[in-house]
């Protein structure tokens, strides 16, 4: 007999039993690791089969290109019941702090990590002891293929003593967990303080930044610090020796760098691949200090603060109408650029946790006032470690106002993909000549530093959006 194709049957036989006797020899050595993980993690499976009434729950994926995550608190403690909808825990990535909540109603049968652990996506955080009647999710979490859950690093002993680790944020006794914002958290493993020997004074026990301070200057008592009895007042005290009352040697600090930090670790150093072409010139803010006296109080305004910020980015936005190409973003190999519809200007800002470049969207289409209130809420949100991805994401150029810290020129790192960024020195009054060439005139300066990325932005076009914002921002009544 023959097969539809023509080849007889018992070739065809033939064929198939001598490509399956070869398969074993040719599997790629690649494919092992891959293999000895899929056993990995089908050695786990009997387990759960077992106890169907035990959940895991893994940590989802937070964002897109988010591997990992740090936990920065939990909201349930072991034995705590629960509903779907809870609040888990409080994790942050290279781009946002998230809260988590639960799918499950349960008990909290085991937390596997601690405040300050970093923690893969897809690795099991919490194990939940379902409610009778509910089973596990089908498939579990929508997360990439499971894998062999490492147990959380422990930082290796230091090979000298001039060195130490930060510890982790641990629970305070008796299991309750630490209540602190993550900046709170922040100036705490800045300043190697262990959250758990604090007082919180905030709401509810929480931790403030003033606790810390307080704490710092030895003024405030440590939690477990109990009340020693006092000597006798009649044994004086051993002379201190020499030794004895030498200053204990100085130590060196390690600093993890987590949340923000490690975003501005791989935006920079991208940037950093980039030619950059620099422009500096300075802004008169006479006539524009004069428009912000005379909107103070305006209704206008609809209550937010009015600084000078929200007036130059509406004027840089009138000037990038006529300059597009600066609002613009370029692919990975530069081969496309996209001159963008919406001016979202990022606004850089410093926080506890790092550089931060949060934007404000559709600025060409707002209002002075409706940009002031946006700025209030970005910056409030960046203080306190909270901002939403998508108040990160689609930027299209960037202000960096580096001025409210001091300083005049700068050259700062392009914000990728975008093609320009702005950076705003401190403005001072200092002497110019008048029009007339002769006179001497006193004017508020203030210093600006332009980058671009000289692959697709030339010097002409540089000068001439930044000429045109100056234009704008001297005769704002034009």
């Amino acid at each position: 007999a023959r097969a539809a194709g023509g080849v007889p049957e018992r070739a065809r036989h033939a064929l198939l039993a001598a490509a399956a006797a070869a398969a074993p020899r040719a599997a790629p050595s690649a494919l092992l690791p891959r293999l000895a993980g899929f056993a990995s993690a089908a050695s786990a499976v009997p387990e759960a089969a077992a106890d169907p009434s035990l959940a895991q729950f893994p940590l989802p994926q937070t964002g897109e290109g988010i591997a990992e995550c740090e936990l920065i608190q939990w909201f349930v403690k072991e034995g705590d019941v629960i509903e779907q909808f809870d609040p888990l825990c409080e994790v942050q990535s290279d781009k946002a702090t998230i809260s988590i909540t639960s799918r499950y109603d349960g008990t909290v049968e085991k937390l596997h990590w601690v405040p300050g652990d970093v923690i893969a996506v897809g690795a099991n955080m919490v194990d939940i002891r379902l409610a009778q009647g509910e089973a596990p999710q089908a498939g579990g979490a929508e997360e990439p293929a499971p894998q062999a859950k490492a147990a959380p690093a422990t930082p290796a002993a230091p090979a000298a003593a001039v060195t130490t680790a930060i510890p982790a944020a641990s629970p305070k006794s008796g299991g309750a967990a630490v209540l602190a914002a993550p900046a709170v958290r922040a100036i705490a493993r800045e300043h190697s303080v262990d959250l758990s020997l604090l007082v919180g004074t905030g709401k509810g026990g929480r931790i403030i930044k003033e606790d810390i301070l307080r704490y710092l200057r030895g003024e405030a008592p440590a939690a477990t610090a109990a009340a020693a009895p006092a000597a006798p007042s009649a044994v004086a005290a051993p002379a201190a020796t020499p030794a004895a009352a030498a200053a204990p040697a100085a130590q060196d600090t390690v600093v993890p760098i987590r949340g923000y930090g490690r975003a501005m670790v791989k935006t920079m150093t991208a940037a950093n691949a980039v030619p950059h072409f620099n422009f500096m010139d300075e802004l008169r803010m006479d006539e524009l200090a004069a428009v912000r006296a005379s909107l103070k109080g305006s209704p206008l305004l609809g209550g937010a603060k009015l600084t000078a910020l929200p007036l130059l980015l509406k004027a840089l936005s009138v000037a990038l109408l006529e300059h597009p190409r600066l609002n613009a973003t370029a692919n990975a190999d530069c081969t496309e650029v996209v001159l963008r519809a919406n001016h979202n200007i990022g606004v850089a800002m410093a926080t506890p946790s790092g550089l931060v470049v949060p934007n404000v969207k559709g600025v060409q289409a707002k209002s002075i006032g409706e940009i002031a209130a946006e700025l209030e809420r970005l910056q409030r949100l960046a203080h306190d470690s909270a901002l939403p991805p998508e108040d990160l994401a689609d930027g299209t150029i960037t202000v960096s106002n580096v001025g409210t810290i001091g300083g005049t020129y700068a050259a700062p790192l392009l914000n990728l993909p975008e093609v320009a960024i702005v950076a705003l020195g401190r403005t001072q009054a200092l002497p110019r000549f008048g029009a007339d060439g002769e006179s001497v005139e006193r004017h508020s300066l203030m210093p600006v530093s332009w980058s671009a990325d000289h692959r697709v932005v030339d010097g002409a076009s540089l000068a001439s959006m930044s000429a045109r914002w100056k234009h704008l921002v001297e005769n704002p009544h034009e």
